[in-house]
């Protein structure tokens, strides 16, 4: 197997993990807190923080592998740098939105692991379902449209995997309300 390919699992790996991670919490959370305690939501933080760097390293490796150049911001049209403004200001607003709502807490489950949750209906849940997921798409789109004319093939579909992966994590925290 060569490097191009090896990436390709690297990569798909790398952006799977903090949703795996979602998925053991969320299915298993009195196992979490017999490892942490009451430190349960911290750890979950900090490991779901160092996955992003995971999911970070691994899309920069992929991506230099196929086009070890980098991207040439002076290349990128107006229009890109217009749709990554707007996407990725709006799926921050979006995460900014449900920390303030809801707390770290409430972010990293913290009603399955031990913590008093507030129900909040008003923003951001009032504008979209799964704010802080469809944020995050919405940050990944927003990257994607930044360097889509630069992108080597594959771009595409790696940002469909990880939007899917978004959604798939949705799904299960609508229909799986397991403690």
């Amino acid at each position: 197997m060569d490097r191009l390919e090896m990436s390709n699992y690297t990569v798909c790996a790398a952006l799977a993990a903090p949703h795996l991670l979602y998925a053991y919490i969320w299915f298993l959370p009195r196992r979490w807190m017999a490892l942490f305690g009451k430190n349960s939501c911290k750890m979950f933080e900090t490991v779901a923080w160092l996955l992003k760097v995971v999911q970070a390293l691994g899309v920069s490796y992929w991506y230099l592998l196929r086009r070890p150049s980098g991207i040439d911001l002076a290349a990128v049209p107006p229009l890109a740098w217009i749709a990554f403004a707007l996407l990725v200001g709006f799926g921050q607003w979006l995460n900014v939105g449900i920390f303030k709502a809801i707390g770290h807490a409430g972010v990293y489950y913290g009603f399955k692991l031990g913590h008093t949750v507030p129900w909040v209906s008003g923003f951001p849940f009032n504008v979209v379902s799964h704010p802080q997921y469809v944020g995050s798409v919405a940050t990944v789109l927003g990257g994607a449209a930044l360097v889509w004319t630069q992108a080597p093939q594959g771009l595409g579909l790696l940002t469909l995997y990880w939007t899917l992966l978004y959604v798939a994590t949705a799904i299960q925290e609508d229909k799986c309300h397991v403690d």
